[in-house]
C-alpha cells in the first residue's frame, strides 16, 4: 500500500503548522498565474490533512536549474542556483516555525542535486515533514531519499539536455537570420513569426537617431517622448537606458545578433556573430554606427569627468603614479603614507610620507606645465587654435539653438512634420561637421577638456581625478627608492638654544635632502 493510501486509511494527521513553497520557471509577463494555481492546490492539500498554513514562499519566474557565479561571505566564488525564497523557507523550517513543508511537485521544489541535499540536511536537523501534492516528494525513509535523489538527477539531466537543444536552436536561428521570438524590438511588429516595420515606431527610432547626431542628450529625448505620451513596447515610460538600448540594438539595422549563454548562466555582453536578418532595417549601417560612436564618446567623457562614475572615484591625485622602484608596484595611500604592499615572501614594505611626496610631485608637475605654457611655440600655436575654437564653438551654439527652436515650432504645430524632418536633418549634418572640426582643433589632451597650455592656471580648482589625468599626460611614474645607507629617516630634534624658526628651516632642508635621494621622476618623452 502506497503512502497516499496509508494516509487515507488512517484519516487526517495531527494538526500541524505548514509552509507552502511554490515556483515557476518562466513568467515573462509577470502574471503569476502559475504560482497562484500551485498555491491554491497546496493550500487545499494542507486543508485536507488538517494542517494550518502559516507561511507561503513564492518564487515566480525563477529557475531551479540555472546556476550563477556568486561570491560567498568568505570571499570564495562558487556556482549556485540562486533562490532566495527557497533559502528563506529552509531557515524558517530549521528555526522550528513549522512542522511540514508542502510543494506541488518534486521538480517545483528542487531540480539541482545540491539544493536537494540542503533540503535533506535541513529535514534531518529540523525534524519537519516534506510532502507534495503529486506525491513525488517525500523524505521519511532512506528509500524515499534515494528515490528523490534519482528523480532530481534525472530532472537535472533533462534540464541540461533541454538547455543544450535550445542553445543549438537559437544559434541556428541566428545563422539563418530569423527572429528568435520573445521581446519585439521597438520599431517593429511581430507578424506570423517574423518582424515587420511598425511605421510610427520606426519613425520615432529615426527621430531619436537624428537628434543624437544633432547633439541632443538622451535625457532631453526621453523627457520629450514621455511628455508626448509615447510608450515603450511594454507600455512603460522611457528612460535614458531604454532609448540607448533601442539605438544600440543591431535589429534596427537589419542584423540578427547571437549572444550565447555563458557557463555561469549569464548572457554574453558582446555578439558572437551578426548576420543579415530576414526583416528590413530601420537605419542604414552607417547611420547606426555613427549613432553608436556618439553614444560611446559621451560615455567615455562622462566617465572621465563625473564624480562617482567608475574611474572618477579618486581621492588622491597621484595614486597609481607613485611606485616602488624595486618591484614596480603602485604604492597605496594608507594613514598618511604611501606604502608598497608587495605581499610575496620577502617582499618590500617601504613607505614614504604622503604629504611630502604629493607636495614634491605637484611642484614638479606644475613647473613642467608652466614651461609648456611659456614656450614660444606653444604660446603661438595656442593663440591661433584658441581663435579657431572660439569661432567653431559659437557656430555650434548657434546651430543647436536653431535646432531647439525648430523642435519647439514643430511641437507647437507651427510647421508640419515633413518640413521639420528636412530642416532637422540639414541642421544636424551641419552640427556634426562643425563638431568634427572643433575636435580636430583641440590641443593635445590627456582627456576631454584638458588643455596642456592652461593646466597650471586651472590646477588649484580642479578635482583629484582631473589632476591625475593632467599629470599622466607628462609624467609616467614617480619611483620611490629605499632610504640610503647611513641616512636617518627620523625627524631631527631641536637643538639647545636653537630658535623655532631655525629649527623648522633645518628640518625642512633635511626632509628635502631625503626626498631628493629617494624620489625619481620618470617623464614622458
Amino acid at each position: 500500500m502506497g503512502h497516499e493510501q496509508e494516509e487515507r486509511a488512517t484519516g487526517p494527521e495531527l494538526s500541524l503548522r505548514a509552509v507552502v513553497y511554490v515556483r515557476i520557471s518562466d513568467d515573462p509577463e509577470g502574471t503569476e498565474r502559475g504560482v497562484d494555481r500551485q498555491e491554491a492546490d497546496c493550500r487545499a492539500y494542507a486543508a485536507a490533512h488538517g494542517w494550518d498554513v502559516v507561511a507561503v514562499f513564492r518564487e515566480n519566474d525563477t529557475s531551479a536549474f540555472k546556476q550563477r557565479t556568486i561570491t560567498l561571505p568568505s570571499g570564495e566564488r562558487v556556482r549556485r542556483v540562486v533562490r532566495p525564497e527557497f533559502r528563506a523557507m529552509l531557515k524558517n523550517l530549521s528555526d522550528g516555525e513549522a512542522e511540514v513543508m508542502v510543494a506541488y511537485d518534486l521538480d517545483r521544489a528542487v531540480r539541482d542535486p545540491r539544493d536537494l541535499e540542503d533540503l535533506i540536511d535541513a529535514k534531518v536537523l529540523g525534524g519537519f515533514g516534506v510532502r507534495s501534492v503529486t506525491g513525488s516528494l517525500r523524505l521519511d525513509t532512506d528509500s524515499d531519499v534515494a528515490m528523490a535523489r534519482v528523480l532530481v538527477a534525472m530532472a537535472n539531466k533533462s534540464s541540461a539536455d533541454t538547455a543544450r537543444r535550445v542553445a543549438r536552436a537559437a544559434k541556428q536561428q541566428a545563422i539563418e537570420g530569423t527572429w528568435h521570438g520573445g521581446r519585439v524590438p521597438f520599431g517593429y511588429r511581430a507578424v506570423s513569426g517574423t518582424l515587420v516595420i511598425d511605421p510610427d515606431a520606426a519613425e520615432l527610432v529615426r527621430e531619436a537617431a537624428q537628434r543624437v547626431l544633432a547633439g541632443e542628450s538622451l535625457y532631453r529625448i526621453r523627457t520629450d517622448w514621455n511628455e508626448r505620451g509615447i510608450l515603450t513596447t511594454h507600455g512603460c515610460a522611457w528612460s535614458d537606458k531604454t532609448i540607448k538600448m533601442v539605438l544600440r540594438s543591431p535589429s534596427i539595422k537589419g542584423m540578427r545578433e547571437y549572444r550565447p549563454v555563458l557557463p555561469d548562466g549569464s548572457r554574453a555582453k558582446s555578439s558572437q556573430m551578426q548576420v543579415a536578418a530576414v526583416w528590413p532595417a530601420i537605419l542604414d549601417e552607417g547611420t547606426w554606427q555613427h549613432v553608436s560612436d556618439v553614444l560611446d564618446a559621451r560615455k567615455k567623457a562622462r566617465n572621465f569627468h563625473q564624480p562617482g562614475s567608475g574611474v572618477a572615484k579618486r581621492m588622491y591625485p597621484f595614486s597609481g603614479l607613485i611606485r616602488c622602484s624595486d618591484c614596480g608596484r603602485a604604492m597605496v595611500h594608507r594613514g598618511g603614507v604611501y606604502q608598497c604592499v608587495q605581499t610575496v615572501r620577502g617582499g618590500c614594505h617601504r613607505s614614504i610620507r604622503s604629504a611630502e611626496i604629493e607636495r614634491l610631485v605637484e611642484e614638479a608637475v606644475l613647473a613642467a606645465f608652466e614651461q609648456i605654457t611659456l614656450s614660444p611655440f606653444t604660446r603661438t600655436a595656442s593663440g591661433a587654435d584658441q581663435t579657431v575654437r572660439v569661432g567653431l564653438a559659437a557656430r555650434l551654439d548657434a546651430d543647436r539653438e536653431r535646432l531647439a527652436r525648430l523642435d519647439d515650432d514643430h511641437y507647437d504645430g507651427l510647421i508640419d512634420k515633413a518640413m521639420w524632418v528636412r530642416q532637422r536633418a540639414r541642421i544636424a549634418e551641419r552640427i556634426e561637421q562643425t563638431r568634427r572640426e572643433y575636435t580636430a582643433a583641440l590641443p593635445e589632451q590627456a582627456g576631454p577638456g584638458i588643455d596642456v597650455t592652461t593646466v597650471a592656471a586651472e590646477w588649484s580648482g580642479r578635482t583629484p581625478l582631473w589632476k591625475y589625468q593632467a599629470a599622466s599626460l607628462i609624467l609616467e611614474a614617480v619611483l620611490v627608492r629605499a632610504l640610503p645607507d647611513g641616512m636617518n629617516g627620523a625627524t631631527p630634534a631641536r637643538r639647545r638654544n636653537e630658535s623655532v624658526e631655525a629649527f623648522h628651516v633645518r628640518r625642512a632642508a633635511y626632509r628635502a635632502e631625503i626626498l631628493a635621494c629617494r624620489v625619481e621622476f620618470v617623464w614622458r618623452a
